[in-house]
């Protein structure tokens, strides 16, 4: 192990990167709204909390059916050729909701406007695609940067467009009307993946759609190692669904909503500065043996939250079990690129994304439950078990690892 000196440098330097990364950033500071933002609408416009988080989920598990497969076909067809179509059929989702919640129309038809809100193409997976392009194929010469630091800074990227994007939204919608943040950010949304799309030079190519004949069940079919990598990545968004129920609720129990503020936003800070040293070490343990031990990490450290049961104690675990956030999550999607053939990339990224969105519905739900029949404290204690789940199967997983990965 080892610390590379000027990897940022190499980054920062890659100024063919400059317009799809901006266009990213502005593509994910609407895309991590979804949720949260689609409440925020509904609710301050009169629904009430049940059925806005209906219309939320319904978004996030049709986004887990449909994003995967939105980016199996730009695999086959290219960014340019699929992403403006997508990105159509999403907008006029967004569009007939927007309009049916500002104009007072029934409520059913928001059920109708999120399954085409789902198309919404996954800037995540489309921006790692482009940099693994860039460095994979020889285009930067030695300048290149290693790719686990190109992950490492497209993970600060998404943790600055997930502390920023939501409280716009809220802040927006809260002191204007309530369709305005998310109508705001559809508008810088497009303009971002316009501003993606326009870096031509840097766009894989795509591969023949002949050449997928015989995969059409997806990579998820085809690689061990993805089923693996995607089941580890539900647990993880379970853990993060949970854990931000029991942080909610436990703060508004003992009369302190600013806590749950204030953990979400220390929480963030840590996970910044741990993306950006991640980025900077250098490790030369295989891959596989990388996943374990930051898999493992990862659980052991948010299954410290069953000692979360003061304000104090839960902000140290938060703190500490922040940490290994960056390094469990860049170190997945550095084995799904690894896991799969260059043009199976964007799907395979994509399904990391798509095992964490509908970790978060599962935990969101489920920690519910267990708030409503046992407190807010055994909220802390689920987001626990999942985490523990995860060092579990990941043990278990150990002879799938080191055969195919």
């Amino acid at each position: 192990m080892g610390v590379g000196k000027g990897t940022y440098g190499a980054i920062l330097r890659t100024k063919a990167a400059y317009r799809f990364d901006v266009g990213a950033l502005f593509m994910r500071l609407f895309s991590y709204t979804t949720t949260i933002g689609t409440i925020t609408m509904l609710t301050l416009s009169g629904a009430s909390a049940f059925e806005a988080s209906s219309v939320s989920s319904l978004v996030a598990i049709c986004m887990f059916f449909v994003a995967p497969r939105v980016s199996r076909a730009i695999d086959a067809q290219g960014q340019s050729a699929v992403v403006p179509k997508a990105t159509a059929i999403a907008v006029a989702g967004l569009a007939l909701m927007l309009g049916n919640t500002h104009f007072g129309g029934p409520f059913w038809l928001n059920y109708l406007a999120a399954p085409l809100i789902s198309f919404l193409p996954n800037a995540q997976a489309l921006c790692r695609a482009r940099w693994t392009y860039l460095i994979s194929s020889g285009k930067l010469g030695q300048d290149a940067p290693p790719l686990k630091t190109a992950y490492a800074y497209e993970n600060i990227l998404e943790d600055v467009a997930f502390m920023v994007g939501p409280a716009a939204v809220i802040a927006i919608s809260a002191a204007t009307f309530p369709v305005a943040g998310m109508l705001i950010g559809a508008v810088i949304y497009i303009v971002g993946a316009a501003l993606l799309l326009s870096s031509t030079d840097t766009e894989p190519e795509p591969k023949p759609v002949a050449a997928n004949e015989g995969k059409a069940g997806g990579v998820l079919r085809t690689s061990p190692v993805m089923r693996v990598l995607f089941a580890i990545m539900v647990l993880f968004g379970s853990v993060y669904g949970s854990l931000d129920t029991a942080i909610i609720t436990y703060s508004e129990s003992i009369d302190f909503a600013m806590l749950a503020s204030i953990v979400f936003a220390v929480e963030s800070v840590f996970s910044v500065v741990m993306s950006f040293a991640f980025g900077l070490v250098r490790l030369s343990s295989p891959l596989r043996r990388q996943v374990v031990i930051f898999s493992v990490a990862f659980g052991v450290m948010y299954g410290l939250f069953v000692f979360a049961n003061s304000p104090t104690s839960l902000l140290i675990v938060a703190c500490i079990a922040a940490l290994s956030y960056a390094p469990c999550y860049i170190t997945m999607n550095l084995a799904a690129e690894r896991a799969v053939e260059n043009e199976h990339l964007t799907e395979a990224l994509s399904w990391i994304a798509s095992g964490m969105s509908i970790g978060m519905v599962i935990g969101p739900v489920s920690g519910g439950v267990v708030v409503d029949s046992f407190g807010a404290i055994a909220g802390f204690d689920l987001t626990a078990a999942f985490a523990v789940s995860i060092v579990v199967l990941t043990l278990a997983c150990i002879p799938v690892l080191r055969k195919h990965l």
